[in-house]
């Protein structure tokens, strides 16, 4: 074989051996990106999770606020026409439950 062949033999072969190395790289960062991507959706998940609890807590918490404003307003505020709102209001939710059950 003439020299030009064997050299070009040479480079095809160490070619594809750097295509070879080159595609076992890759093969491994596949699998660490698959792993590092695993990691980040428990994460998330986990984040959503406490977000959510969080939102129920905040809205159990803000309940709860506006049941002892109303307490403390009846226990001794010297706002009467707020008093008179607020019962007034607490009876218009009540017939309209009573409606409600009675339809």
């Amino acid at each position: 074989m003439s020299k030009i062949v064997l050299f070009l033999m040479s480079k095809s072969i160490d070619s594809l051996v750097l295509l070879e190395s080159n595609v076992k790289k890759l093969k491994s960062l596949v699998v660490e990106l698959k792993k590092e991507n695993s990691l980040i959706s428990k994460n998330l998940n986990l984040k959503e999770e406490t977000l959510i609890k969080q939102t129920t807590d905040l809205r159990e918490w803000k309940e709860k606020y506006k049941s002892l404003k109303i307490a403390n307003t009846f226990l001794g505020s010297n706002d009467k026409s707020l008093t008179k709102l607020k019962i007034n209001k607490m009876i218009k939710e009540l017939d309209k439950c009573i409606m409600n059950l009675t339809s």
